[in-house]
């Protein structure tokens, strides 16, 4: 499988889930999740000369549920077409599902991933969290059985936007997390996130010529901005990709752009049902 198609995976889950949370930033304790299914239309932004990449098709799903009491389960499909400059065209299709309790101390992931209809990875990775020193014990039963262990300031992706939700809320504008979310088995990475400056309902442009947006219209919004940067470099001043979009309030992201260095893709808002949201007791 082209490793560059697995990077751009990475990337759009995680976009998508920067989004849920980040969307309630203007409430200062807001703990619940905004659950939603959105679909987006993706094509090629950008491409060098060097990543032999000449058109890229595809549609992403994503579906995320539950509350802090009772965890949280995002379920993301990626079905897309690669065009190569030189080579054969190739359809990627991605699918994963992934389960967070709702205090951080444990959650588990699988994904699958198809080339050309043709099964060619699987995964399935848990990590529980010592009580002791809260450091996370990864076990990986495919695609090899094997353990492994993540700091114990490692936080899940969902416990990391509510981190970034608390910050905004403090009028924060940056956040440094160690973030990881089983998609790399063993490996976390370095999460930069900057959080732009509010836009009011009804002062923002974007999106209005977009009709399955137009619920959007009435909520404020913000732009986001956030890198991934290698663990294991510390100092490394180039993320290994980044990703911007304008988040909404209640939880939805529209204008998606993931940058993966060689080459950039873009994601509009096509489809968008709000589910019935959990509350706790």
């Amino acid at each position: 499988m082209d490793h560059r198609n697995h990077g751009v995976s990475r990337v759009l889950k995680r976009v998508l889930l920067a989004a849920v949370f980040l969307a309630l930033v203007s409430q200062a304790e807001a703990s619940a999740v905004a659950p939603h299914r959105a679909v987006y239309d993706l094509q090629l932004l950008r491409a060098t000369q060097g990543a032999n990449v000449g058109s890229v098709s595809g549609r992403m799903a994503y579906e995320v549920s539950g509350s802090e009491c009772d965890g949280w389960s995002v379920s993301f499909r990626l079905v897309n077409r690669f065009d190569y400059k030189e080579g054969s065209p190739r359809l990627f299709d991605t699918q994963s599902s992934s389960w967070e309790t709702g205090d951080g101390k444990s959650m588990t992931y699988s994904e699958k991933e198809f080339v050309d209809n043709q099964q060619e990875k699987e995964k399935r990775v848990s990590v529980v969290r010592s009580e002791k020193d809260a450091v996370g014990e990864v076990s990986i039963t495919l695609p090899q059985v094997k353990k492994s262990s993540i700091p114990a300031e490692t936080v899940f992706p969902m416990r990391h936007q509510l981190r970034l939700m608390e910050a905004a809320a403090r009028g924060e504008s940056r956040d440094v997390s160690l973030v990881y979310d089983g998609s790399d088995e063993e490996k976390t990475v370095r999460a930069i996130s900057t959080i732009g400056k509010k836009v009011n309902a009804g002062e923002g442009k974007k999106d209005r010529d977009n009709a399955v947006a137009a619920p959007l219209l009435s909520l404020a919004s913000w732009p986001v901005t956030i890198g991934y940067f290698s663990s294991e470099e510390e100092n490394a001043e180039t993320p290994l990709y980044q990703i911007n979009f304008e988040m909404y309030e209640n939880g939805v992201s529209t204008g998606l752009v993931m940058d993966y260095g060689s080459f950039a893709l873009s994601g509009k808002l096509a489809h968008l049902e709000l589910l019935k949201a959990e509350t706790c007791p």
